[in-house]
């Protein structure tokens, strides 16, 4: 049990913490750079722009989120205003989605019943 108290009043397993804390959160630089390495796995050749445009708008919401939690004073508040914002955009898409594949399987009936 010394051993288990020793290790754990080190602080070690806690140091990282406490050191990410107080070292520079991501930038645009950072951001900028990871969003070129998800460019080059997800479209090595750049043979769609559709997905660059994608990738494209997906960091820029996160950098805009990034910046939004940097700038506050009421992180809660803000991680609760993008958790909103992030959940108004799923249900939108997944609404969207539903519609379209309603509409895609009463157009398969239709055919069926004109066949």
């Amino acid at each position: 049990m010394s051993a288990e108290n020793s290790n754990s009043g080190s602080g070690n397993e806690k140091a990282p913490q406490e050191n990410t804390s107080a070292s520079p959160e991501l930038n645009q630089e950072d951001l900028h750079k990871i969003q070129n390495i998800t460019e080059k796995i997800l479209n090595p050749n750049g043979e769609n722009p559709q997905t660059n445009e994608y990738i494209k708008a997906t960091f820029s919401y996160i950098g805009n989120a990034l910046k939004k939690m940097q700038d506050t004073d009421d992180r809660d508040a803000t991680a609760k205003e993008i958790a909103d914002d992030l959940t108004s955009k799923f249900e939108s898409w997944a609404a969207t989605k539903k519609k379209e594949e309603e509409e895609k399987r009463l157009k398969s009936e239709e055919k069926r019943q004109d066949n």
